[in-house]
């Protein structure tokens, strides 16, 4: 079993769109007409921080899209890929993998969330489904790995004890 979730650009496209029809709007509408022509007014902080934003959610969009993380499930392994580098970790390295929901506040409820535990780290990883394609098949593939984790790990701690 090989799955590939790559990450979603949607938000960050729809962001921009917003930041830049807004910036338009606020120009259109404080723009002034003289002498049958009409004029932007540039010299607006509105304008300017409305300019700011959007250059800021360009970057960030500019900047997901070249590194392009990914993330690649394998029968034994799990990998996270960017354009640039690539990290494996073994599932004899995983202790535990937990697929649930995350609290949140009462008014906006919660979001599904990806937490694995690893031998050599203090803190979990977690990994937010909903920025990936395919958020359901991403959860299933998970509930299997650590379906196989959790077994692997109950067979090394009976060797450790000795009850084999």
């Amino acid at each position: 079993m090989t799955k590939h979730f790559r990450r979603r650009f949607e938000f960050y496209y729809q962001s921009v769109a917003v930041y830049a029809v807004a910036l338009i709007l606020y120009a259109v509408i404080r723009g002034t007409f003289a002498e049958s022509e009409f004029r932007i007014v540039f010299k607006d902080p509105i304008v300017y921080a409305f300019i700011i934003v959007l250059a800021y959610s360009v970057i960030i969009l500019v900047y997901n899209i070249l590194y392009q993380r990914d993330v690649v499930l394998t029968d034994d392994s799990i990998i996270f890929r960017n354009r640039f580098d690539r990290k494996e970790i073994n599932l004899s390295d995983v202790e535990w993998i937990r697929v649930g929901k995350a609290k949140r506040m009462k008014v906006r409820g919660s979001y599904k969330v990806i937490r694995l535990k690893l031998k050599n780290q203090m803190r979990a990883v977690r990994i937010n489904p909903v920025h990936f394609h395919d958020e359901k098949g991403m959860m299933e593939a998970f509930k299997e790995l650590s379906e196989k984790a959790g077994k692997s790990a109950g067979a090394r701690k009976e060797k450790e004890t000795g009850n084999v």
